[in-house]
């Protein structure tokens, strides 16, 4: 049985509503519901208009479009559905529980309502989507590549400041299967990346966690296969 949460002290630890005052945070609790989905269940889907944003409590989201495409697996601690809330569009994928999850649903109404109440926080909210476009456009470019593996190799190394140097690892945030659709590639394609990868001492696979030996010469080989 899992411990029940209050949902000021989770809402203190999200990113944007850390450092709000006791007061704020009594508000947005005030407008925050816990969400409990068993294993395939829908949270919402294509089309559906936005009630709030969202955050894994424990358990797995996945978000897909169209016939399934997967387009993000979302695990506890992080958040999904703000821009849309934002822009108050329709949803443009479907969200359902990878397996047994809590998700806290923060109201749309209050989230405006605080917006309105401090600009100290309308500012931290400006930033919040500011960079959630920086990592966008940073993957839209990734994708843009010539070559499975360098979309690949630019989705391992994301997170790493260019100058990067040394050793890593990296735990996939989702199955291969999973992680080869939101690529664009078949489960065989990525399989024979990680294969090649492996073989030339470039990546260490060990189920969903990677080891690269040298995140330089990793980099540098997914420079060459652009030439």
């Amino acid at each position: 049985m899992r411990r029940e949460i209050k949902l000021e002290a989770f809402l203190a630890n999200l990113p944007l509503f850390r450092g709000l005052g006791a007061d704020a945070l009594v508000r947005l609790a005030a407008g925050a519901k816990r969400l409990r989905l068993a294993r395939g269940e829908t949270l919402f889907r294509e089309g559906e208009r936005p009630e709030g944003f969202y955050s894994v409590v424990y358990g797995e989201i996945r978000l897909t479009r169209g016939a399934g495409k997967v387009v993000d697996l979302v695990g506890a601690g992080k958040t999904f559905g703000e821009p849309v809330m934002y822009l108050d569009k329709p949803y443009h994928v479907r969200a359902a529980a990878q397996k047994d999850s809590l998700v806290v649903q923060i109201s749309k109404q209050a989230v405006f309502d605080e917006i309105e109440r401090d600009p100290k926080f309308a500012r931290r909210v400006i930033v919040a989507l500011a960079r959630r476009v920086g990592v966008l456009v940073r993957e839209l470019e990734s994708y843009a590549l010539g070559s499975a593996a360098q979309r690949f190799i630019a989705h391992l190394l994301r997170g790493e400041p260019p100058g990067a140097s040394g050793g890593l690892e990296v735990t996939l945030p989702m199955s291969k299967r999973a992680l080869a659709s939101r690529l664009n590639l078949s489960a065989e394609h990525l399989s024979r990346i990680l294969g090649e990868l492996s073989s030339r001492d470039l990546v260490e696979v060990r189920g969903r966690r990677l080891r690269i030996a040298d995140v330089a010469r990793l980099r540098a080989y997914r420079g060459a296969r652009g030439k």
